[in-house]
């Protein structure tokens, strides 16, 4: 897969995949934000891209994944065969709990559209390589969009750089 260089500050896409929240992206350098994300070692050595998400998400929109240690949402899914394969959303379902509850409860306490907590993606510039892109992270919260959602493009973070929160 190719490189993600044609991104433009400002511009505004739709896209899925994996968030999280831009306050655990402020400040810190490149390798941190590779541990805690789960990309490999070196992943964001040509820079990355910040997006924002414009739209807000209803429950049938996102799926829960967990804590970034859980490489795909899957306790050990680093691993070629993990001891138990179903999503973190697919094991709390099984277990009972109520997903919209939970869901609902998210929209309203914890996703933001403004602010420093704001949910944001990374768009490293790097293309994919496989597999081995995504070792287990340091743990923070990440949920996954199951259909394309409007993001705006909010920053370019150089090589080498710290994003400080500045958003166009």
């Amino acid at each position: 897969m190719g490189g993600n260089t044609t991104l433009v500050p400002g511009a505004t896409l739709r896209r899925a995949g994996f968030f999280t929240r831009a306050g655990f992206l402020r400040g810190v350098v490149p390798a941190e934000v590779e541990r805690r994300l789960g990309y490999r070692a070196g992943r964001l050595a040509q820079g990355w891209w910040l997006l924002v998400l414009t739209e807000m998400p209803g429950p049938a929109d996102f799926e829960l994944r967990g804590y970034s240690q859980m490489s795909g949402g899957v306790a050990q899914g680093h691993l070629p065969q993990p001891p138990d394969p179903r999503t973190a959303e697919a094991r709390l379902g099984a277990e009972g709990f109520d997903l919209g509850r939970i869901k609902a409860g998210l929209i309203r306490d914890t996703f933001r559209l403004a602010g420093p907590d704001r949910l944001a993606k990374v768009v490293p510039v790097a293309g994919e390589t496989g597999e081995a892109d995504y070792p287990p992270g340091s743990g923070i919260p990440q949920w996954t969009l199951t259909r394309p959602l409007a993001w705006s493009v909010a920053a370019f973070v150089a090589p080498g750089r710290v994003w400080m929160g500045e958003m166009r």
